[in-house]
């Protein structure tokens, strides 16, 4: 349905007289949304609890609600208990505070500026491969995450080693399950009361914390220790009165940068590899390509351009498997969509998931096809149509350095060995947290190639 079809009130699954959406949402989000999307076309209307919102899945309603009308919404509401740890940095913050971080942040992240970190990821993916061994059994999930977390705490803030990484990561797993569950409650018990689960999570939060601001007292104390990378311009950064970030404003930017930043570009690696181990033909081509560009030597970022085949495999991998699964805005006015009234407050979701899932823009969508993404093939379908990094102001400010990264990281691992699903390894399922990622993980054998 296009966005001049669009009924002043959609329709949509009716719900219990309680809940209204939210069971069914909770027992299975990703057959819930992309029913919606099957049931009810365009736009759809559904309720959690007391709270009615819109869904919407027409790229034309997208670009408005991201671009077009993007200021008259704000992060959504809905998702305030993911802010407890990821705090207010440029991905979470709004109005004018999101402008003056994304200024300061931005230009670390243009095409041009994060191409200069290439050697730095090839030698962090170079130094995480020296430990694997032909013939052993690996898991390859927890692998490419500690990569992607290296390459982020290196190339940024200037930290090597596996302390930080096990301060920052090891609270935020339990965290993130715990989020993505209360997020999903129609009720969550308030953390001032002293359950069990409370005190868990509780104490995860004040570990994490922890790790980031020990990072911040450390460079605050020795600020020529990562001359020029980002957090060096964060620390130095001062507003119209002259006054630095705080403490816990670096905190939150520091807290996005490791979680986000590398925790989506380990799930689309993940997600890329579990394709790419099931299916020989895709992994021929790939060889094909590695060895005619590359030919034996590790990628550079002369050679990013070049290696169009293994770009596709990512692209097709982050459209059946989007790390970014669902999310939205609250509208701070009465606002129009189209023709779709959405009143101050009201929450308008949208779930790239399932977009990409649609047969009008990706025919047989269940099909793992990266040649879908040859020949400009997303110039010649709507804008909003694939929005892997979202969109807009307030799209993925990494995306250059996500695929870049993944790049790399596929191309050096598939040049150094040949892997393999563990003999009886069950199927892969999803796993919908606060991102969208293997279930149980992937474990592979180790192969010479």
């Amino acid at each position: 349905m296009s966005s001049s079809q669009a009924t002043l009130e959609p329709q949509g699954p009716k719900g219990s007289w309680l809940g209204g959406n939210l069971m069914d949402y909770r027992k299975d989000p990703l057959g819930f949304l992309t029913e919606l999307q099957t049931r009810y076309g365009g736009v759809a209307k559904i309720r959690f609890g007391p709270q009615k919102m819109y869904v919407i899945y027409d790229p034309m309603l997208l670009k408005e609600l991201l671009i077009t009308k993007q200021e008259q919404f704000v992060k959504l509401k809905a998702f305030e208990e993911a802010r407890l740890f990821v705090g207010d940095g440029v991905a979470t913050s709004t109005g004018e505070k999101h402008k003056r971080v994304r200024r300061l942040i931005q230009p670390h992240f243009t095409r041009a500026h994060v191409h200069k970190y290439a050697v730095q990821m090839a030698d962090i993916v170079d130094s995480e491969l020296s430990g694997w061994k032909v013939g052993e059994h690996r898991l390859l999930t927890d692998d490419i995450s500690n990569m992607t977390f290296a390459i982020i705490a290196k190339t940024l803030f200037s930290l090597e080693g596996n302390a930080y990484a096990s301060a920052i990561r090891e609270p935020y797993e339990l965290i993130n399950r715990m989020c993505a569950e209360r997020m999903r409650s129609l009720f969550s018990m308030p953390l001032f009361v002293a359950t069990a689960k409370n005190k868990a999570y509780k104490s995860a939060l004040q570990a994490l914390d922890r790790g980031v601001y020990d990072i911040i007292k450390y460079r605050r104390k020795n600020p020529e220790a990562g001359e020029g990378d980002l957090l060096s311009v964060l620390l130095a950064a001062k507003d119209d009165q002259g006054n630095g970030m705080t403490d816990q404003e670096l905190r939150d930017e520091l807290m996005i940068m490791f979680i986000a930043g590398h925790e989506t570009s380990a799930n689309a690696l993940a997600w890329a590899f579990s394709y790419i181990l099931q299916m020989p033909e895709v992994e021929r081509k790939l060889y094909e390509e590695w060895d005619r560009v590359l030919q034996g030597d590790r990628p550079t970022d002369a050679d990013y351009m070049q290696l169009t085949y293994t770009q596709n495999v990512l692209w097709e991998a982050m459209r059946l498997r989007s790390p970014s699964f669902f999310t939205g805005r609250s509208a701070i006015c009465d606002v129009e969509l189209g023709s779709l009234k959405v009143k101050k407050g009201q929450s308008v979701l949208f779930s790239p998931y399932a977009i990409h899932h649609n047969p009008a823009y990706f025919p047989n969508p269940e099909s793992f096809i990266p040649e879908r993404f040859e020949n400009d093939y997303l110039k010649r379908i709507p804008q909003f149509s694939y929005i892997p990094f979202g969109g807009g102001p307030r799209g993925c400010i990494g995306n250059h350095f996500a695929m870049l990264e993944m790049v790399i990281a596929l191309c050096m691992i598939g040049q150094r060995y040949r892997l393999q699903l563990k003999a009886g390894h069950p199927p892969i399922e999803m796993e919908p947290l606060m991102t969208l990622r293997p279930k149980n993980g992937i474990e592979v054998l180790v192969g010479r190639r």
